[in-house]
């Protein structure tokens, strides 16, 4: 009885904890789409129109001539499916190579498109 009563408390708290973080687990159970194919430019931005990273990330973008859609997560539907698909919680989000960049983060741009 008692072997029985452990199991099942280890059962519950296992449960519990995937509950807790189905986000990372499902990540980690569902293969993530790959927009990027979707997209002849190299950099896919998620982003709005009255956020500053996401201004200063154009920018920078621009200035290095480094190609890039850029979808409206306020205006697009599409912009939306996709930025909620990768578990977009902030802007801007960046598809670099199928690769996420969030915030504004120019090394790690430099770094996704290196790869």
């Amino acid at each position: 009885m008692k072997k029985t009563a452990v199991t099942f408390a280890i059962i519950v708290a296992v449960i519990g904890v995937m509950a807790l973080n189905w986000g990372s687990v499902h990540a980690l159970l569902v293969a993530r789409p790959d927009f990027a194919a979707q997209h002849v430019e190299p950099v896919v931005l998620y982003g709005t129109d009255w956020c500053s990273n996401c201004k200063m990330t154009r920018a920078y973008l621009r200035e290095n001539k480094i190609p890039f859609f850029e979808y409206d997560v306020e205006k697009s539907p599409e912009g939306q499916r996709q930025f909620k698909m990768l578990q977009g919680n902030g802007v801007p989000l960046l598809l670099v190579k199928n690769n996420v960049v969030r915030g504004f983060d120019p090394s790690a741009i430099q770094a996704a498109l290196r790869r």
